[in-house]
This record gives C-alpha cells, sequence and structure tokens, in this order.
C-alpha cells in the first residue's frame, strides 16, 4: 500500500464542545459534524499544556514541554530536527505549511517574522516544511506576514478593513464586529492557498499538509457580514463557581484578575492573562458574558464552513480516500467557567480538553472513542501510517486504537504547565474517571472525581478519603515520566 497523505487541520483556543456533535447543538458546524461521523471522533482528547508553543511543540515532536523545552510562549525547542515535517519529508513527503505556527518567539529575530517579498512567495526550508506560508496573530493583529502580502494582491488596504467595533468599552476579550469581510477573512486565505497547493500537487508524491487556522482565539470579532450567527439565548451558562470548594491560591488570582501582581508571576505577565482582568466580574455581566460567548462560537460556526471548503477541494481532488484528514486544536479557552476567562496555568476541562478527530476511509472505520489521549500520540500514530520509523517520543502509536479499538495501555494521560521555571508550574495527571494535578513546590493541588462531578467543583486533594486514590495518581504519573526519561542503546555490558 502507498503511504497516506496527511491534512493535518489546527485551529486554535477551540474548546472540545466547539463542535456540534461535542454536545454543543446551538452550533452550525455541518462539515466538522460530518468528518466526525466518518471518521473516529475522540470523546477524551487532551492538549499537553495550556498555552501554544508549548502545545503545537508537543505535537510536532511527539514530546512534552519536559522533554522538548519550550515551556511557554516567547519559547521555543531548542532541537527541531526531529519535527513531523522534517520526519515526513525525509521519508518521501511533499510537505508544506499554511497559516499560524506559533513555533517560536514572535519577536524580531524570529524565523516566523522573516521578511515576505511583494509576490507573497512561500519560505522554503522552513522547520522541515519545503516551503511555508505564514500568519502570525489574531484577527486584527493577526494581518502578518503571507497573508497580509496575499490582501495587498488583491488590492485591499488593511488598515482599511483591520479595525474591530467593539461591543463593550472595557473588553479584554474584544467582542464585536471585524471590519474585515468573511471573504478576505486569514481563514479564506487558507482555504486558497490550501487548494492552490492541492490543484497543484503531483500525485506521485505522498504529501503533507498543515493548516494553522488563527480562529477562535480572542479577539472574539467577527467578520461584519458573516450571517451564521449563534443566538445567545440558546447559550447554555458557563460552569459557575459557586459550588467550587478547596480552589488553589492561583486559581482564585486568575478570578480576582491579581495573578501579575502574585508571587506567581516571573519577569512576564502569566500566558492569557495580560493586564489585570477581573474575570469573575467580567463573566458576571450576563450581558457581556453572553455576547463575548456567542461571538466565541460563531467564529467557530466560520471554521466550520471554511473546513468544509478545504475538505472538498480534497474531494474534488480525488484525495480523500487516500488521505489522513486530523482535526484539532492546540487547547481550549475557559470562557467564564469557573469565572475564569481565556487560558494560562489552570487545568480545568474547559482548557484542556480540545476536539480530535481523524479520518482515514483506506485505513479505519467509523468510531467514538472514550479513553484519554493526547495531542502528544498523534506524531508516532502519523509516522506508524507513512511507514517511517518513530523516534523514541512520549506519545503512544494510536493505530491499535483506530483500527480494532485495542484501548492503549496506558491508563490515563499527562499534561503540563511551566509559567517560569521557578514560578507556578503543573504536571496533571488524568484518567477515565480522575484527575490530579500536582504543583511542583507548593502544599495545594488539586484532585476530581470526573464521574461524580464532571464540573470539577470539590477538590479532593487534601480529602482523606481520597489518600489511595491519590496515591495511586501519584505513582501511574510517576510511571508515564519514567517511561518517556530519554535513554541511550546499550550495545554491551562493558
Amino acid at each position: 500500500m502507498n503511504p497516506p497523505n496527511i491534512l493535518l487541520i489546527t485551529t486554535d483556543q477551540q474548546r472540545h464542545d466547539a463542535v456540534g456533535v461535542n454536545g454543543s447543538p446551538f452550533l452550525t458546524t455541518p462539515n466538522l459534524d460530518a468528518l466526525a461521523s466518518e471518521g473516529v471522533n475522540f470523546e477524551r482528547s487532551y492538549c499537553p499544556n495550556a498555552v501554544c508553543t508549548p502545545s503545537r511543540l508537543s505535537l510536532m515532536t511527539g514530546l512534552f514541554l519536559s522533554r522538548h523545552g519550550g515551556y511557554n510562549i516567547g519559547t521555543t525547542a531548542p532541537d527541531k530536527t526531529r519535527f513531523l515535517s522534517a520526519m515526513l519529508r525525509a521519508g518521501g513527503y511533499r510537505t508544506h505549511h499554511i497559516g499560524k505556527a506559533h513555533w517560536h518567539p514572535w519577536n524580531e529575530d524570529s524565523p516566523e517574522k522573516a521578511p515576505v517579498d511583494e509576490l507573497g512567495t512561500p519560505w522554503r526550508d522552513f522547520v522541515g516544511f519545503d516551503t511555508a506560508e505564514v500568519a502570525t496573530g489574531h484577527v486584527t493583529w493577526g494581518v502578518s506576514r503571507h497573508y497580509a502580502r496575499w490582501l495587498e494582491r488583491r488590492g485591499i488596504n488593511p488598515a482599511q478593513y483591520n479595525r474591530i467595533t467593539r461591543l463593550f468599552e472595557y473588553d479584554p476579550n474584544e467582542t464585536g464586529a471585524w471590519g474585515m469581510p468573511t471573504a478576505y477573512h486569514s481563514g479564506a486565505w487558507i482555504v486558497e492557498r490550501a487548494a492552490a497547493f492541492l490543484e497543484g500537487h503531483d500525485a506521485r508524491q505522498p504529501f503533507f499538509l498543515n493548516l494553522g487556522f488563527q480562529d477562535p482565539h480572542h479577539p472574539h470579532a467577527v467578520p461584519f457580514d458573516f450571517e451564521a450567527r449563534v443566538d445567545e439565548a440558546a447559550l447554555p451558562p458557563p460552569i459557575s463557581s459557586a459550588g467550587d470548594r478547596s480552589t488553589p491560591e492561583p486559581i482564585e488570582l486568575l478570578r480576582s484578575g491579581g495573578i501579575n501582581a502574585s508571587r506567581y508571576r516571573g519577569p512576564f505577565e502569566v500566558a492569557g492573562n495580560s493586564g489585570a482582568h477581573d474575570w469573575k466580574a467580567y463573566f458576571a455581566d450576563e450581558r457581556r458574558s453572553r455576547a463575548t460567548r456567542a461571538h466565541y462560537y460563531t467564529m467557530v460556526n466560520l471554521i466550520d464552513r471554511q473546513v468544509g471548503e478545504v475538505l472538498g477541494t480534497l474531494r474534488r481532488c480525488g484525495y480523500e480516500r487516500d488521505t489522513i484528514v486530523v482535526f484539532t486544536s492546540d487547547h481550549g479557552d475557559m470562557l467564564g467557567d469557573h469565572d475564569i476567562g481565556q487560558k494560562g496555568p489552570v487545568a480545568y476541562e474547559s482548557v484542556l480538553r480540545v476536539p480530535l478527530i481523524l479520518r482515514y476511509p483506506a485505513g479505519f472505520g467509523a468510531d467514538t472513542l472514550a479513553h484519554p489521549v493526547s495531542l502528544v500520540d498523534l506524531y508516532p500514530t502519523l509516522l506508524g501510517y507513512a511507514g517511517l520509523p518513530c523516534p523514541p517520543v512520549d506519545g503512544l502509536d494510536l493505530r491499535p486504537y483506530l483500527e480494532s479499538g485495542e484501548v492503549p495501555a496506558r491508563p490515563g494521560v499527562r499534561a503540563e504547565y511551566k509559567e517560569e521555571p521557578d514560578r507556578l508550574r503543573y504536571k496533571a495527571w488524568i484518567t477515565e474517571r480522575y484527575k490530579l494535578v500536582v504543583y511542583p513546590g507548593e502544599t495545594f493541588g488539586e484532585l476530581y472525581d470526573l464521574a461524580a462531578d464532571p464540573h470539577e467543583h470539590v477538590n479532593r486533594f487534601h480529602d482523606p478519603d481520597f489518600t489511595g486514590i491519590k496515591a495511586q495518581l501519584l505513582l501511574e504519573m510517576i510511571g508515564d515520566m519514567e517511561r518517556s526519561e530519554p535513554i541511550s542503546e546499550r550495545p554491551s555490558r562493558v
């Protein structure tokens, strides 16, 4: 059998429930729902980190941040020689990237801030990709790099359209209408450039096409002319913090806007919490809460339409049967759950649990799978389908689970967070029933019985009735950490 093509579609900051089929009937996501019904939809898929760069590096390396080293935004992985793109290219694949990457800091020396010529010529040899077309940022601050050149070549002056008509004067989510028409949205650029790649590809060579959509990351601003809006009245309320018990101090500080004035902050503002946002007060305002959440989910409706266009091009070009399509996101968004906004040093389901759908008509059938899996598992799984050797990684090859329902031997999945090496950090272990969160150097922690308490209200970390369960979860997590420790080959006894 010839190696399959691989189409990896990644959104930014999309929660697991931000797909209609995942429990949100107020959404209009027919394309993602169809993809889930035609492929394998993972009910319990977790990102390895709650902010962009570490999670994206983990997806592309199969390693946790404790292995690849890129621990927060503004950092990177020192070694990118084994990026998924590099491995596939070395194995004979034509590799191309379009959209958000965020594998590097966005300072002036970053490879992602390199100049783009007036023709928008793709960069060559970009982190294992033969060619790449990149945009950095989101919405108004995402009109950059190749996307900006694409607009200019169409006679569009970004300054004319690139503004948000805000609904509220003070709003860290910047909820409102984006002056950019839907036809010139960054997703429309991705759709067009993906079509150009697929239509011009030589089918004798397998391809790896990586698409990085910038939404539904804040600003929660929707193109002014997009009509498939989510009805605010149809939205369920966010998870309240009223029932939360034994909440760790940093979570309380995140709610109140005090995290950046606390001992947990390092030299930079805490990820996902720039400024001093009193999230509890923000989401206690019913008008603000409903509006910003409705705009967020409307951005998902737009993503669905754009993904549908990409999948339509894949079908039209004759690649559908022999292409592994992966749809996922780097992390979620709190969206007011537990009276917290956006992301950062939290381990709630809202930010760690993400959508994950795989479709490969020539390789496996449709199914819904419930055992916890991690985005680090994509690396060995995709290399396995490509018929290529996989270096030692933290992820597991999910092919047996996809093809025959053989549940992975690993009892849970790990997530890690590091704001700074000497500041707030955690390691989380998530099983089918429980979630344990350990903060090195601190006496507090979190332990939730997800079966009895799916909204994670009651923290059992110091509950004597859960001492045995906590010990078992700690042993499982330590075992998983030991399993992934790097080792060299041992060719002889001496």
